[in-house]
């Protein structure tokens, strides 16, 4: 798992949870400390799910990473926009991104290796 740093902070109360990813490739987790503890379990896991599936690193519309985030399946495809180049945070999220390009477009991924 990628590095995270959790943070309970006053924030409004429409704003449940917010993240934000850092130069170095871990990210700042800031949760609203006016919620119960049980909410901001939920709140924090939600988060985590955006970190896990690598929303910072994809042209995605936000309303879809929500979906994902709270444990839909969401199908789409991951096409940087055009003058886009997609930053991972690691070698091994470059591969996923990879993979999960290859699925969508029904390509064998050991094209890419040879």
């Amino acid at each position: 798992m990628t590095e995270h740093y959790v943070r309970l902070v006053e924030l409004p109360r429409t704003v449940e949870g917010v993240t934000v990813p850092n130069d170095d490739g871990s990210f700042d987790i800031y949760i609203n400390s006016l919620l119960s503890p049980q909410r901001r379990r939920e709140v924090l896991e939600h988060e985590l799910a955006h970190i896990r599936r690598e929303h910072f690193y994809l042209d995605m519309p936000l309303r879809l990473m929500e979906r994902q985030a709270e444990g839909e399946h969401v199908n789409v495809v991951l096409h940087p926009p055009e003058g886009y180049i997609p930053c991972f945070a690691s070698e091994a999220a470059l591969g996923r991104w990879l993979k999960n390009l290859c699925t969508q477009q029904h390509l064998d991924l050991s094209l890419l290796y040879k």
